[in-house]
């Protein structure tokens, strides 16, 4: 039908990076996910009943919003069977994993409301500081099927896999490495089968993966002339199941709360709203105590922590030299890579208030939706206790944040149930 005139259709999901940044290893990209409302906005207006606000292409008549907000990248988003967003975050927190940082597999609601991290953030997980991209889920077994690679930035390596269902070390396995090729693409089919893109030296084609051999199997086609890769076969779509803030209440007899509505204020002409946030314990943590950033200074119980400050993440923007003095920091533990902010933190910071914390622990404050900030604990002098290992961002409807991982983009809404285990 004429574009526009369809009656009921998806959202579309995308990562792009905007135009002179640069993340924190001073690559010129910063890549986040957007959700494209192929109707002009009308698609989230029929399922929430606000209009969707974002960035306006009146000229393709639709309306892109970001749902992330990672001052590294979030990339590679892929739908799984029950309807949430599965996608690659690069975690990257100064002197973290020996300065070089993670890739993790995360995923998310459509809608940026509950992110997860699924495998690759943790110490000790096996895989290393490789980089995971790529990422699908099998129908049978339910794996979670990605390339994995010796850097962050390589689109090729070998497919490892840990299951969908309980993603820990346990359920971690390397599917190929024997063969000496390369690959990158899986796409798990309905029927237990699956496609790659392979390449025993550099030429890649497209083949059937033999689960059996841990190997490359039958040839689909190649090209010699061509690297083939994203296979995709053309077959009628499974029908995710939409599960969302806005429908949780209603499904799961989660209560879903909105303290403010949308586009309440806005800030440098562009449309924001405020969030709530709300910590029961603020002292739970699974961090050691230990002389590095992410870890605890000293053990705390209740009473010992007296506030928390909250820390905005800015992004570098390439022109703004300001942003970034590569190597100022090299002397400190950052390294190279280090820049003008310190050896242990790459990216540019502003504290964006405090808020006083009760004496069993709990904390409840407000504050401007769709920004990346972290949140530090301190003690009765006013000195952080520990760095909370989460970028978060609010907006003003239901949600969770479950202890996670710098920059995971925590989509906060005006929340009612919270478990915070990193704050």
């Amino acid at each position: 039908k004429e574009h526009g005139m369809v009656e009921k259709t998806g959202m579309i999901i995308c990562s792009g990076s905007p135009e002179g940044v640069m993340d924190e290893f001073h690559n010129p990209y910063a890549y986040n996910l957007y959700r494209l409302d192929t109707q002009g906005g009308k698609i989230i207006q029929r399922i929430t009943g606000h209009v969707l606000s974002g960035i306006e292409f009146p000229h393709l008549n639709t309306t892109i919003d970001q749902i992330t907000y990672n001052l590294s990248s979030n990339f590679d988003p892929w739908l799984t069977p029950d309807g949430n967003i599965l996608f690659s975050s690069v975690r990257a927190n100064g002197s973290r994993a020996g300065g070089e940082g993670r890739v993790m597999i995360c995923v998310d609601n459509w809608d940026g409301a509950y992110p997860r991290p699924i495998y690759g953030n943790c110490d000790g997980e096996i895989g290393g500081t490789s980089g995971r991209s790529q990422a699908k889920i099998t129908f049978g077994d339910r794996k979670i099927v990605y390339v994995e690679s010796p850097y962050m930035n390589w689109g090729v390596g070998q497919l490892a896999a840990v299951s969908w269902d309980a993603p820990f070390n346990k359920t971690y396995e390397k599917l190929t490495g024997k063969d000496g090729g390369s690959y990158r693409s899986p796409y798990p089919l309905p029927d237990d089968r699956m496609l790659v893109s392979y390449a025993e030296r550099g030429d890649f084609g497209i083949y059937w993966f033999n689960f059996s051999k841990c190997a490359a199997g039958d040839k689909v086609y190649d090209d010699p002339n061509w690297n083939d890769h994203q296979p995709a076969p053309v077959y009628v779509k499974y029908k995710p199941r939409w599960i969302n803030t806005l429908t949780a209440g209603k499904n799961f007899g989660v209560t879903v709360v909105t303290y403010q509505p949308f586009d309440q204020v806005k800030v440098e002409g562009y449309p924001h709203s405020w969030g709530t946030w709300i910590c029961f314990d603020t002292t739970l943590s699974d961090q050691p105590v230990g002389p590095y950033p992410h870890q605890k200074a000293k053990n705390v119980s209740h009473g010992d922590i007296k506030a928390v400050r909250i820390i905005q993440g800015y992004q570098c923007v390439a022109p703004d030299s300001t942003c970034f003095r590569v190597g100022a920091g090299a002397h400190l533990l950052g390294g190279e890579r280090s820049s003008s902010n310190s050896g242990t933190a790459f990216q540019q910071r502003g504290i964006i208030g405090y808020q006083y914390v009760e004496s069993d622990g709990s904390t409840v404050t407000s504050q401007l939706s769709d920004v990346p900030y972290y949140m530090q604990i301190l003690d009765d002098k006013g000195m952080s206790v520990q760095t909370a290992l989460t970028w978060a961002y609010l907006r003003p409807y239901h949600g969770r944040i479950c202890s996670g991982c710098h920059y995971g983009s925590y989509r906060g809404r005006a929340f009612k149930n919270i478990h915070a285990k990193a704050l």
